[in-house]
Formats: C-alpha cells, structure tokens, sequence
C-alpha cells in the first residue's frame, strides 16, 4: 500500500497536537494553569543540565505528587513550551503515559519496553505517512503498544511476510541502541531535523513502573523496579522528564543508583484561596460568591481537581455551597476511593486529621504518626496532599460524614483536644450570632491551644513516648526560625498530656502547674487568654507561661503596661501594683508577627524582652486552617 510520502517537511503537521500530545495521556483538557510557572522553570532548568552534564548515566528529573494535582497539565504545558518547539515539530519530543503497557507485559525486558516506547511514537506521529529510509519506503500506521512489544520481541525470530515497519524493525532496529539511532533518522527524513535538535523525554503515570518493585537491591542500596530498569536504558545525555504519584526515590539511596541518577523535584503544592478564585474565573463555569468560595477552599484544601469539580456543577442551585460539596463528594468517589479506608481506621484518621490542622512536619519516607503506615501510602491513595514540609486533608474528605466525624471527635475529647477548636465548621461560623474582631480572637485563641496539645500529642506518637512521662524541648512542639523566640523558648520543656483545660474560677501563674495548657475564655475579662505549663531545662522548676492572643496586630507597650500584662494579675485598687508579682515569661499570641516587638530603649518592656521574658509569636505555622477566620 502506498502512503503520503513525507519528506524534509519543514511545517508543523496539521494535527500534531492530536498525534503526540491528546492520544497519549488522558488529560486532553486545556484546564487553568495557575501557581506552577516555578514548578516548570524549574524541570525545564532541569533537563537542559541533563543535556550539559557529562554523566556516565542516565539522569532523570522527577516529580510526584497525589492525583489531582495538575501533573498532566504540567506535561500538556511542557509539551507546549517554546523552548520545545522544534523538538516538538520534528518529532524528538516523546510523550509516554505508563498505563499503555498491559501489566501482562510489565515483565518484558526493560531494553524491549523502551524500544517499543519510541517505535510506537514514531508510529503514532507519522501515521498515514510514509518515510523514505536507506533507498526504501516505510510505512507508518498507528498500532497498539502491546503489538508493538510484540513486533520488537519477534524481530530476532524472522517468520512469513511482513509489511513494510516491520520489515525496517528487524533490518534496522536489532538493538535498543539502534532504535535510539533511527528515530534521530526517521525524524531527519521527515522534518529535516538538524543534528542539534534533541530527543526529549516526557513519562507520565510512573507510579505503574514503580510499583513493580524488584526482589533486588542496586550496588548503591536502592531499591530496583521497572521504573529504575527502563529509565537506566535512556542515553546518558537525553533529557528524561517523569511524573507519577509514588515519589520514586522512597527509598534510599536518596539520588544514585548503580546505572541511574535521578534528579527528584518537590510535590506540586495545593492552590491558594487566590489560586482557587482566579481558576474558578479561567474555568469559566459556576462563579461562587465569596462566602461560598471561602467554603469551598476550606473544604478541597486547594486540590485543583476537587476545584474542577466545583466550577462545573450546573442548575438553579448550582452557585450554593451545598452544591458545591455534593459535587467535591461525587470526585471524592470518582477519584479517591483508594483514601476511604484511611479514614475508617480510627486512630490513622485522627493523626491524618490533626497533622494537617497543625501543619504537622511529613516526608513520604516516615510514617504516620502513631500507626504502621507511610505518608507514600497516604499521598498515593490521595488520603493527604503535601504542602511544603507539612500535609493538608481536604475536609471533604471526613467533614460531613456523621459516623466519622463523631468517632474522630470523641478519640480527640478523649485527649482533651477540640476537633471543633482546631476546625470548626464554616457554615456554623456563617450562622454565629456575633461575627468580627471578637469572634476571630475567640477562635484564634481555640486554635493556638488546640494546635499546642495536638502537637505535643503528635510528637509523643511519632516517638513513641508516653505522654504523660513525657517532657519534649518546647521548640519541638513549636519550631520557629526566629531567633529571639527561640532563645525564649529553648529555656523550656513541656508536657501537655492532658491537653487543653477550661477552669470554673480564673487561672493565673501563681496556680498549681500540671500538665493541661489553661485556657480563662470562659472567664468574662479575664487577665491572661492562656497559662502554659513548662518546665525549666536549667533548674527542672515548673512554671506556667502566660499568653496574651489577639488575631491582628499586637498590643502596643502603652497597651500591655495599662492592661498589666507584666502582672500575675491586674491589681485592684486596693492592692498596689508593687505589691502583685511579676509574670515569669509572657508571649503575644498574634497572627501578624513573630519574634521582638519595637519598643523604645531602657523602658521597662525593652528590658523584659532583653532579659527573655517576652516575645511575640505567631503560630502561623502550626494552624493549617487559618482561612477559618476569613469567614468571621
């Protein structure tokens, strides 16, 4: 049969898009791209030092993260970039989705998969098309991947007829090498493709490759799947870009292996509310007041697929929240049905939960907090997303389940925590009575000494310490990178085993120290919002901290000298200031600062602050759903 003859075609195919990017991977959606232009810098800077370094290797860029994070849209925008172009246009630049390999091929040898991976490019891009090769027409016509694994196992074994494509492949392709140097021909051929035009890489779904682990070790200790065997047979300067949701390098070694480098990238990150609000205006579909989006963020955690879900719902009642959450349910069952059991399991339900309220510090390689289960685990099945060092569980995911929702809340009582403190439902904020400044304070307050106990909570589990025993460095629990709050807190250990406590009669720092966090909310003008039990390293004296919190910006010294906050408690009238003894330490719980406050020299606060017995701290980064108090 006789086809188009394509030869030295110096435009782009018509449907090019069509042939090397929408037949290949199951996003053909061109969705928002919002927040990842750094993420694409970055693997491009990436691949092109592949190209530069002289390895005697293999190297390999990677990045995974959960379903639902946009790492198909991060390879449509690659496959797109300027800087591809005529890599694109001539046919060097291969886009591969793992999940064309039947697993009943998974074991074929790793040299054959990679063969087949490019032949089956070439035939996709050119078919319809024929290639004068050697003085001899190729014909190119589209075929399954698993025909053409058969095509490159048969072509040692010669039998009957063949067509033109196979009669090349078994001439022409006897090895992986000579599969590498023929499609650098064929696309010559076709495309004038100049010898500096790269042959590009681009893997997605590896997670397939890297769940076939091998019962073998690499010389360097690490451990070897079908995903380190078919990147190991790429040449040593080809730039090799590969997505999935398993991080590849889950186990040591944490960069080299024997035949293989990989070069591994940080997770893409949940969207912002910002993110959010302007992909809800790219998408173009359901527009959400903003009552309703602060809703919704709180409830997907930013998961542009949960989002997705959300700006296209449709009726009357399409722009409510209710609507909103049926359809993050729906993706919820679509998409993640492997994290349900997660949150069936009690005691793994609860250390997911408070994790991602108090930003919990997660890598894939360590476990979950009091259970046997990885954090790859949680991130695979989509149970939790990583955001930066810590983790976020969209609500969604338990919020609204009655069963769930009453167990986890219990274990948390049990503890002394309050789920309801740590998160609260917005719609329940929506309906308070009184909302503003006073209402945001309140809650800011339930958040700090909810966040400080589960914290404490989490470290003993993670460490697998009795928390009653237990005295853990207060930087521990709380880690900043300030110094001044660091030099204040590292005078201390803590033990919060008994969680959060809400005394009938006002506490102070004179009272009896045991080991709850106080909280004086329920106490009408009461003088200090919190008293924390600690302990001195230097001496072992025990002692309660007072804290002052306020949502915004905080007190002024005029403010702090007129209320007393230098004071166990505000002196009555007939009881002189002198006469009433100091605070220890005192720290200003404020969302918007960290560290020393500016006070003017030589006055009585600047020397407190010298003398570390005050400071400001913000714990911002210890309270995950601080868009809670967007709602108030």
């Amino acid at each position: 049969e006789s086809l188009t003859l394509l030869e030295k075609f110096a435009e782009e195919l018509g449907d090019l898009e069509e042939r090397i990017l929408n037949s290949r991977i199951n996003n053909i959606e061109e969705r928002p791209f919002l927040e990842r232009d750094e993420v694409i810098q970055s693997i491009v800077t990436e691949m092109k030092e592949t190209q530069r370094l002289k390895l005697n290797k293999p190297r390999v860029v990677c990045l995974w993260s959960p379903r639902g994070m946009g790492k198909s849209s991060v390879i449509r925008r690659l496959a797109k970039m300027d800087e591809f172009a005529e890599s694109r246009r001539c046919g060097r630049l291969l886009i591969f989705d793992a999940a064309w390999i039947p697993s009943g091929q998974m074991s074929v040898e790793a040299s054959t998969l990679v063969s087949a991976m490019v032949l089956w490019h070439l035939l996709q891009l050119l078919d319809g098309y024929g290639v004068k090769l050697a003085g001899q027409v190729v014909n190119f016509k589209r075929m399954d991947f698993k025909d053409v694994v058969e095509v490159v196992e048969r072509r040692s074994r010669p039998t009957g007829s063949v067509n033109s494509f196979e009669a090349w492949v078994r001439s022409a392709c006897t090895t992986k090498n000579d599969v590498f140097k023929q499609w650098c021909l064929v696309t010559a051929a076709a495309f004038n493709a100049q010898q500096d035009c790269a042959c590009l890489v681009l893997l997605d779904q590896t997670e397939l490759l890297v769940k076939q682990t091998l019962d073998q070790r690499s010389s360097l200790g690490g451990s070897r799947s079908r995903f380190t065997e078919v990147c190991s047979q790429f040449p040593q300067q080809m730039a090799v870009y590969c997505t999935g949701t398993i991080n590849m390098q889950v186990d040591l070694p944490a960069e080299e292996y024997s035949r293989l480098v990989i070069e591994s990238l940080p997770a893409l990150l949940p969207l912002s509310f910002k993110g959010a609000k302007e992909a809800m205006v790219q998408w173009g579909g359901t527009q959400y007041g903003e009552e309703v989006l602060d809703q919704i963020y709180l409830f997907s955690a930013g998961v542009p697929r949960l989002l997705e879900y959300v700006f296209q719902t449709d009726g009357e009642l399409a722009s409510t929240f209710e609507i909103a959450f049926n359809a993050m349910s729906e993706c919820f069952k679509n998409s993640y049905s492997s994290a349900a059991p997660f949150f069936d399991q009690p005691d793994v339900a609860l250390s997911l939960v408070l994790c991602s309220a108090v930003r919990w510090n997660a890598t894939d390689r360590e476990l979950v907090p009091g259970t046997s289960t990885r954090w790859s685990d949680i991130f695979n099945a989509g149970a939790a997303f990583p955001d930066g060092a810590s983790v976020l569980v969209p609500l969604v995911w338990w919020f609204r389940d009655q069963k769930r929702q009453k167990v986890l809340a219990q274990k948390a009582r049990g503890l002394n925590i309050s789920l309801e403190g740590l998160l609260p439902d917005p719609a329940d904020l929506l309906q308070a009575p009184q909302q503003g400044p006073l209402s945001r304070g309140t809650l800011w307050e339930k958040q700090v000494c909810n966040a400080l106990a589960a914290r404490f909570y989490l470290y003993c589990l993670a460490d697998h310490k009795t928390p009653c025993d237990t005295y853990a460095p207060f930087l521990e629990i709380y880690p900043t990178t300030d110094n001044h709050l660091r030099s204040v807190l590292e005078q201390f250990s803590v033990c919060w085993s008994d969680g959060v406590e809400h005394p009938d009669e006002e506490a102070s720092v004179l009272d009896r120290v045991g080991k709850a966090i106080k909280s004086n909310k329920n106490i009408k003008n009461a003088h200090h919002d919190l008293l924390i039990p600690v302990k001195r390293i230097e001496t072992g004296d025990l002692e309660y901290i007072a804290a002052q919190c306020r949502y915004g910006n905080p007190k002024t010294a005029t403010e702090l000298t007129k209320t007393c906050q230098n004071k166990a408690w505000k002196p009555r009238t007939s009881d002189p200031s002198s006469e009433v003894p100091d605070t220890n330490v005192l720290l200003q719980i404020c969302s918007t600062s960290e560290g020393m406050q500016k006070f003017q020299k030589t006055t009585p606060w600047a020397k407190r602050q010298e003398e570390k017995r005050y400071s400001l701290m913000s714990c911002k980064a210890i309270i995950a759903q601080l868009h809670m108090l967007r709602i108030l």
